[in-house]
C-alpha cells in the first residue's frame, strides 16, 4: 500500500471517528424557551383545571415540561389535554406511544383512524383512537411535535430524530393529546376546542 492510499483511508478513518462523535455528543440548541405552564386555563367558553400527574407516572416519562388539564364548557362537556416535551439534552425520558400505554393499562383500540387538523394555513397530521374499557368509552385525537413537523406514527417520529440529529438541528420532541367521551356532542365540542386552543399550544412550544 502505497503512502498516499494509507494516508487517504486514514484520513477518512478520523473523519468518520469525528463526525461519529459529533453527532453522538453533540446536542444542537433550543432557540426558544419552552412555557407550557403559560397555556392558557381559560378561553373562550372553557375553563380548565390542572391534573395532579402520578409520580410513577413522571417517574416514567421524565419529560422536561409536561402540561396536564380538563376543560369544560358551558354544555357540560369534558376535554382533557395533555403535553410533554423532551429537550435535546434529555437522555432519561421519552415519549410513550398511545399504541403501547394505553393496552397496557388496560383500554382497548377499537378504531383508529388519521385527522388532519388545520393550523394558521397548514396542516397537522394526527390520529384519531376509539378507546373502550369496560363501559367506558373515549375518543383520543394526538400527534407527536418534531423539528420536521407532526406525524401521528411512530416510526416517523425516530426517522424524524434521527434526520434531526443528522442534519444537526435540535432532536426534541413534544406529544399531544386530547381525550374526550365517545358521543357526537363531546367529538363536535373537542374538534372546536382544539381550534382554539392549538395555537396557544405551539406558542409555548419551541417549533
Amino acid at each position: 500500500m502505497g503512502k498516499k492510499s494509507f494516508a487517504a483511508i486514514l484520513a477518512v478513518l478520523l473523519i468518520t471517528f469525528l463526525a461519529t462523535g459529533l453527532l453522538r455528543y453533540y446536542r444542537a440548541p433550543v432557540q426558544r424557551s419552552v412555557t407550557l405552564d403559560r397555556i392558557p386555563l381559560s378561553i373562550s367558553e372553557w375553563l380548565g383545571v390542572p391534573d395532579e400527574v402520578p409520580r410513577p407516572v413522571l417517574d416514567l416519562l421524565r419529560p422536561d415540561q409536561l402540561f396536564s388539564a380538563t376543560f369544560g364548557n358551558d354544555s357540560g362537556t369534558r376535554v382533557h389535554l395533555f403535553i410533554d416535551y423532551y429537550s435535546p439534552r434529555n437522555t432519561t425520558g421519552a415519549i410513550h406511544s398511545p399504541r403501547n400505554c394505553l393496552p397496557g393499562s388496560g383500554w382497548v383500540i377499537s378504531g383508529s383512524a388519521p385527522r388532519t387538523i388545520a393550523l394558521n394555513g397548514r396542516s397537522i397530521s394526527a390520529n384519531r383512537f376509539l378507546l373502550t374499557l369496560g363501559e367506558s368509552r373515549q375518543v383520543m385525537d394526538f400527534w407527536y411535535i418534531t423539528r420536521y413537523g407532526e406525524t401521528a406514527n411512530d416510526y416517523v417520529l425516530k426517522l424524524n430524530t434521527m434526520i434531526s440529529s443528522l442534519t444537526l438541528k435540535p432532536t426534541d420532541k413534544a406529544f399531544v393529546r386530547f381525550v374526550t367521551a365517545d358521543d357526537t356532542k363531546s367529538i363536535a365540542a373537542m374538534e372546536e376546542f382544539e381550534k382554539l386552543i392549538i395555537s396557544e399550544i405551539y406558542r409555548n412550544l419551541p417549533f
